[in-house]
């Protein structure tokens, strides 16, 4: 088997998104844990099979630079001549928000469980579930389950393409349309509607933000999904706008507790309104409803 390698670094809250951001290039397994009773994170990574460690080294150097990292800050190490990818997903377990129930292909329900069931692999990068910005976004569908009904929904930045399939488990009759600036991500969301079965109402593109072309009035979404970071939220708030019904609803997720005054800020001055907030272990979801004035 090809040699693989683990990264692991501690950082602090602020710098998780910069550092998971960095070693998703070269990972197929990313993890993200709080150490208890710090103030620390540790990212733990396992390099691709394409990826040696010179190339990871690298990587580790320039991160320790940006982040003024201490040496007990990070380490790498080759890995025992074993699968595991194979062993992770072995591993990964079923994950339950609610009604949802996140399962990969080895622990599927063998029998009607009255759960709304969704697929997935682990170790297939861009949301397994498992972080607190894709639960905090399943969790703000379900909260809109009891008072919408929407037609049209838009899944911007879909990853795995989980929220996407999550929207159709919900809305069976929706029309979701799945957008990703990374190709690896529409390749991922495109099997995995396949697998759950949601291929007719899910239509998946590679786009750098909001499609170029703003559709007519009557083709506006009644809902918009985007869990992505904060920065690139702040950038997309003056064209949502011009995607979102006046009255649709605005999901916005992968932002920490610490950025929320900012993203408040913008969106109020378009015209949205909170609905919900949703905090969890230092990450926050919005529910915003937006009112064209």
């Amino acid at each position: 088997m090809t040699k693989r390698w683990q990264i692991n670094i501690k950082v602090l809250q602020k710098d998780i998104n910069t550092v998971s951001e960095r070693l998703e290039s070269c990972t197929d397994v990313l993890s993200t844990f709080e150490l208890n009773g710090t103030e620390f994170w540790e990212i733990s990574g396992i390099t691709k099979p394409t990826s040696d460690k010179g190339e990871a080294n690298v990587l580790v150097r320039e991160l320790v630079q940006q982040l003024n990292l201490q040496p007990t800050d990070f380490s790498i190490e080759m890995l025992p001549d074993r699968d595991w990818l194979a062993e992770n997903r072995a591993s990964f377990p079923c994950l339950s928000y609610g009604r949802f129930l996140i399962h990969g292909s080895h622990n599927r329900p063998k029998t009607a469980n009255g759960c709304l069931n969704i697929e997935l692999e682990a170790g297939r990068a861009f949301g397994s579930g498992s972080h607190e910005s894709t639960a905090g976004c399943l969790l703000s569908l379900l909260y809109l389950s009891k008072i919408i009904s929407p037609k049209r929904v838009m899944d911007l930045g879909c990853g795995s393409g989980i929220l996407s399939i999550a929207s159709v488990k919900l809305w069976p009759t929706v029309n979701t349309l799945a957008l990703d600036i990374d190709y690896d991500a529409v390749e991922t969301t495109l099997e995995n509607i396949k697998v759950n079965k949601v291929w007719r109402q899910v239509r998946c593109e590679h786009s750098n933000g909001f499609p170029r072309v703003r559709p007519g009035t009557s083709k506006k979404y009644d809902l918009i999904v985007a869990n992505i970071l904060a920065q690139p939220l702040i950038a997309l708030a003056p064209h949502s706008t011009g995607f979102l019904r006046s009255g649709g609803y605005i999901v916005l997720s992968g932002l920490l507790e610490t950025q929320e005054r900012e993203i408040l800020a913008v969106y109020n001055s378009f015209g949205f309104r909170v609905v919900s907030r949703k905090r969890l272990k230092g990450w926050t979801t919005f529910i915003l409803k937006y009112k064209r004035t």
